[in-house]
């Protein structure tokens, strides 16, 4: 743990693996506090944890520690006058993000590093390759290429134009929607569409 005066124009330069912490008002205002994996604050906490001897908040007030993730989270640690975050109480432990606003007796401090973020909800899947990591079968509609046939892209999602010199041209569109378990198969420009859907752990035609 180490505190120090910093140049506001140096702020964003800690590295991802400690919590940095800037104390906006309070004793201690001014300060910037680095966090590599627990900050006890209150009275009777060593060094920058009692925020310039804050004589309003508990001896043991409030404790930001890592979990395995890398997450820094804050607690209350039974303090008299209760922890806030953004103006609302911390009842349990509760992960901090950059910009959040700690308040505790009279002192505020603001959080300027970025924590992990939370991982992405899933999002329609356009490739082939994204369909085998999702444990889906692919589905080839089309019939196998013949010989000496010029496929120019092969990916789900996008026309396929296939070249022979004895045969038309024949382009396809297939899209794939993995969340709605859907495949759909149609010429370009003709309108007509075929739909598999997957039902039961087995794909049909719809």
């Amino acid at each position: 743990m180490e505190m120090s005066d910093q140049p506001e124009g140096l702020e964003g330069a800690v590295g991802p693996e400690k919590l940095r912490l800037k104390v906006a008002s309070g004793n201690a205002a001014g300060t910037v506090i680095e966090v590599e994996d627990e900050l006890v604050l209150g009275r009777q906490a060593e060094g920058a944890g009692s925020l310039g001897n804050d004589v309003e908040i508990s001896r043991q007030h409030a404790r930001i520690a890592a979990d395995a993730d890398g997450r820094y989270l804050i607690e209350d640690l039974g303090s008299t006058n209760g922890t806030y975050v953004n103006g609302r109480a911390v009842e349990s432990p509760l992960t901090l993000e950059a910009g959040d606003r700690v308040e505790l007796g009279a002192s505020a401090l603001i959080v300027q590093v970025n924590t992990p973020p939370p991982t992405p909800r899933s999002t329609p899947v356009t490739t082939t390759s994204a369909l085998a990591e999702a444990g889906v079968e692919p589905v080839s509609p089309a019939p196998p290429p013949v010989p000496g046939t010029q496929v120019e892209s092969a990916e789900a999602g996008v026309d396929v134009d296939v070249k022979h010199g004895g045969l038309p041209r024949l382009s396809l569109k297939i899209d794939v929607d993995v969340e709605a378990g859907e495949i759909t198969v149609g010429l370009d420009g003709e309108g007509a569409e075929v739909k598999f859907v997957h039902e039961d752990g087995h794909w049909r035609l719809k």
